[in-house]
């Protein structure tokens, strides 16, 4: 690591004499381009730009726009590097934080994302490769990159507008910038460069680090994960934000859908047993839907336990019942979503905007979401029920919803006031106590303001699944960049294309976790899922209710059984070594090499099957799969 940081200052100072030190910021007016990625320059709108000069910095060069220059009228601020510039043709890529990265093959295009799972993202140019990390600002900006008539940029559109929803401008923006060149020009060394980073500042430590303090930890490395969604729910299918009837649901107890139940205790328990019986022995299951209302139905309030599917008894004995097979089970929480029939509705604790009305998320069986101030929450009532969740007998990872699966909320209420930033405090505080309290804390995707107390998240993104459905054109793929820094540190899926996987596409259009229709698959295996959960270091995660699944989720197993010693390792490198050949490296010294040709391809003199991988250990043998 030190060589590697040498290396790094020796590149940054090299590239200062060669590139321009300021950055082009445009400052917009007008009517926000809420959907646009496009470059903001006529019709209602008016563009300010100013050249901002950047700063040596310990870390790189710095970009400060002090809070100040953002005035009353601006709604979005956008900063262009000039060194993060390109043209049709030249060599290299654009890169997001999760690693959708794009050639510079277009004239005109675009790719676009609100939200960035790391607040980094990059551009390689030639033997150049640029990075950016934003240090203020965090929940606040979309990556944007684009080409017009075969002029690439990469953009952040800092979105001033959104901010003053809740309160005025309070922090500088600020973002750091490095160059790494030559040989040492890869997203891996972005992904070990930022992973220190994390290290040093964000308390995140390896799950070898862990082990020792969470002897859960250990089991959970080697399991997969079995997600019964649901035991009940109330219907959803009907209740989408395009449903104009249902779009202002502040449902009452008189009002609210009925519940439908999916899966008893008593039947959980068959089925865990029928898991056990089909020679899986590491399992780890999120009993979902076991609370008062069932899935998404009364919460915040979780308690007592819904006692149409067995009550607390019936909970209880299957927690006993499982843990005796060997497995683990825990426990699906609801932290941030509230409705109005919750017995525990009360305007105080919502979150709310500058002009006091509620702070809204989507409809879910619920109703429509009010969001809950974590700050309010935390203050007063869910150390408690943490405890109380933890009486019921559970070990292991504690699932709290949506935690890491988009940015903290925020709060103008000013009795309990919260930034995201201060949010995010809260949120680890709670994902902290669940840990000492039931051995590990889990979510549910890759954002990284809670990565120092997550052990488990069910996916890193769903970009592989949105390239698969044809929704970004402007984009050639996606590189495990998430992974590179995060894998030995969180244990992960990493992807809403690769979860489920062994099942089959979903029947049905509707893919709402509380829909039980999710749960039906067409049983077409395609081994070229399977092999990206390979290449990407993820394990299975299956969510499930039906039988039929077990013989699907036996399948999965068998498959990462061969690889799962690799969970507690770091990956230190992922590259192309050919055509559709892709190898990924280990902190220990393995290396997989995955061939998604139709024919074998052979590397290093070592031959590959076609769709699917080897294994080279750290002392030269090699694993071949049987079968995949």
């Amino acid at each position: 690591m030190r060589k590697f940081l040498a290396t790094v200052a020796l590149t940054l100072s090299l590239s200062l004499s060669l590139h321009a030190q300021s950055v082009e910021v445009r400052f917009l007016y007008g009517e926000p381009s809420e959907k646009s990625e496009k470059p903001v320059t006529n019709g209602e709108n008016r563009v300010v730009v100013r050249n901002y000069k950047l700063a040596k910095h310990t870390e790189g060069l710095r970009l400060t726009i002090p809070k100040e220059h953002i005035a009353a009228d601006v709604w979005g601020i956008e900063v262009i590097p000039s060194f993060m510039k390109a043209k049709k043709g030249d060599e290299g890529y654009w890169m997001s934080a999760r690693g959708m990265y794009g050639h510079f093959n277009k004239d005109n295009g675009s790719y676009k994302s609100a939200k960035s799972v790391m607040p980094i993202y990059a551009m390689k140019r030639g033997d150049n490769l640029w990075w950016g990390h934003v240090k203020k600002w965090r929940f606040d900006y979309y990556f944007i990159a684009r080409a017009t008539n075969g002029e690439y940029e990469t953009a952040l559109r800092f979105r001033a507008d959104g901010v003053r929803k809740y309160f005025d401008i309070y922090n500088d923006i600020v973002v750091d910038y490095n160059c790494l060149k030559g040989k040492d020009a890869t997203y891996a060394n972005i992904a070990k460069a930022y992973q220190k980073y994390q290290i040093d500042n964000s308390g995140i430590k390896t799950i070898k680090e862990r082990i020792n303090e969470q002897p859960e930890l250990d089991y959970l490395t080697e399991s997969i994960v079995v997600r019964i969604q649901t035991h009940c729910a109330k219907p959803i299918a009907d209740i989408s934000s395009k449903s104009p009837e249902r779009v202002k649901a502040d449902f009452t107890a008189e009002t609210e859908y009925p519940l439908e139940v999916h899966m008893p205790f008593g039947v959980a328990s068959e089925f865990v047993q029928a898991i056990k019986d089909s020679g899986i022995d590491k399992a780890t299951f999120v009993s979902a839907g076991w609370n008062y209302g069932g899935y998404d139905g009364r919460t915040p309030q979780h308690f007592p336990v819904e006692q149409a599917i067995g009550g607390e008894t019936g909970l209880r004995r299957l927690i006993e019942k499982t843990q005796k097979l060997g497995y683990q089970m825990t426990l699906h929480a609801t932290n941030t979503d509230g409705y109005t029939v919750s017995p525990m509705w009360d305007p105080w604790w919502a979150g709310k905007l500058k002009d006091g009305s509620f702070d809204r998320g989507f409809i879910w069986a619920g109703g429509w979401c009010i969001n809950v101030c974590q700050v309010a929450s935390w203050s007063k009532w869910v150390p408690e029920e943490l405890k109380r969740m933890a009486d019921l007998g559970v070990k292991g990872p504690h699932y709290i919803d949506v935690y890491s699966a988009t940015y903290p909320n925020r709060c103008a209420d000013p009795r309990h006031p919260a930034t995201p930033e201060q949010m995010a405090e809260i949120q680890n505080k709670i994902l902290a106590e669940s840990k000492r309290l039931m051995g590990g804390a889990a979510s549910e995707g890759g954002y990284d303001h809670v990565a120092a107390n997550i052990d488990y998240i069910n996916y890193a993104g769903r970009e592989l699944k949105s390239l698969s459905e044809g929704k970004y054109p402007f984009a050639s793929g996606v590189y495990p960049m998430w992974e590179l820094v995060y894998h030995g540190i969180i244990l992960y899926n990493s992807d809403r294309a690769t979860q489920n996987h062994t099942r089959g596409k979903c029947l049905y259009k509707l893919e709402k976790s509380g829909d039980p229709r999710w749960m039906e698959g067409d049983g077409i295996v395609d081994p070229k899922i399977s092999l990206k959960i390979v290449e990407f270091g993820g394990r299975p995660i299956f969510y499930t209710y039906k039988f039929a699944d077990v013989p699907r989720i036996k399948r999965a197993w068998d498959e990462f059984v061969p690889v799962r010693h690799l969970q507690k390792e770091l990956m230190t490198d992922h590259h192309s070594v050919g055509n559709n050949l892709f190898l990924t490296a280990y902190a220990d010294g393995s290396k997989t090499i995955c061939n998604y040709n139709d024919k074998a391809a052979v590397w290093e003199g070592k031959t590959v099957a076609p769709i699917s991988y080897i294994l080279i250990n750290p002392d030269g043998s090699v694993y071949i799969p049987k079968a995949f």
